[in-house]
């Protein structure tokens, strides 16, 4: 594939590619309507040795490592099994299914926190990735780099770098940037997102997961040291429809109220005075994550 053919219809092409697990060879070093650090780590190869630096890690081999990857899953297949087995450590992945996917193990769903916290009980390695159902792990040696980061650093977890999908809105990309920028240093991260994050099994078993419908990443980052591994990509990202926007927010944050932290949106008049901010190309967005703000403050 050209970059300079990734204009929207490229772009489109370039995710049904990936959907489609077809190998995705990338030549020419400028053209494309989206930033090369978002485009190379979706590919298999490049042309240009100045693109090189952007692909995702390769598989070396012969590393000893053993890593349990779990999984929730309640509504399809994940989307990364094939990846996360292709890894070149010895793996293990564990899907914790709840709903209408019924294959993997059985558990019930007892909020975000409890559940995650039944795939450490059944782990079997001493390092243990957290992932979503839409998520995919880019490059055979992603899972050994950030198992090298989590060592070289001390950390007691580290955290993958969301790429988006190609179709992905520009407010998606912008958002993911400033979230999961890219870089090539390992650094000390003020979040922790189970979209990707690993950990040493020996920390969860010691301060588990707090039991919470949802942010339970956010509370334990906020115990332990934790790193941010910019070179270690994981594609994910989803529209920002307003239903669930609105619903992910809401909870949320209304979980971040009840640990302490002052509410965005506390009162009618603030939420008044921020709506004409979401008059813009992300409204549904933008107007989801306002309103999911104010009733978390009004419910808590």
């Amino acid at each position: 594939m050209r970059l300079d053919a990734l204009d929207p219809a490229g772009l489109r092409a370039l995710e049904a590619a990936i959907r489609a697990g077809v190998p995705v060879h990338l030549v020419g070093t400028r053209g494309a309507v989206v930033p090369l650090d978002e485009v190379v780590p979706l590919c298999h190869a490049v042309a240009a040795p100045v693109l090189a630096e952007w692909l995702p890690p390769a598989g070396l081999g012969g590393s000893g490592l053993a890593v349990t990857a779990v999984i929730p899953a309640h509504r399809h297949a994940p989307i990364g099994l094939d990846a996360l087995r292709a890894q070149d450590v010895e793996m293990e992945v564990i899907v914790l299914a709840n709903g209408e996917y019924t294959e993997g193990v059985r558990v019930p769903w007892e909020g975000h926190g409890a559940t995650r916290q039944r795939g450490v009980e059944l782990a079997s390695h001493p390092y243990v990735l957290f992932t979503v159902d839409d998520a995919r792990v880019l490059g055979a040696g992603m899972v050994r780099t950030m198992v090298e980061a989590l060592e070289a650093g001390g950390f007691d977890a580290v955290v993958a770098r969301q790429v988006p999908w190609p179709t992905a809105s520009a407010v998606t990309r912008a958002r993911l940037r400033a979230w999961t920028p890219p870089g090539r240093e390992v650094v000390v991260s003020p979040m922790l997102d189970n979209v990707c994050a690993l950990y040493r099994r020996s920390a969860l078993l010691a301060d588990p997961f707090d039991a919470v419908p949802i942010a339970e990443d956010w509370h334990w980052g906020r115990r332990h040291r934790v790193g941010y591994v910019p070179r270690a990509p994981v594609l994910h990202s989803h529209p920002r429809h307003l239903r669930a926007t609105f619903t992910r927010t809401r909870e949320e944050h209304r979980e971040r109220i009840r640990a302490g932290e002052p509410p965005r949106v506390p009162a009618v008049g603030d939420l008044l005075r921020a709506l004409p901010s979401t008059l813009g190309r992300d409204v549904r967005g933008a107007l989801g994550e306002l309103l999911g703000q104010y009733m978390a403050a009004r419910r808590s």
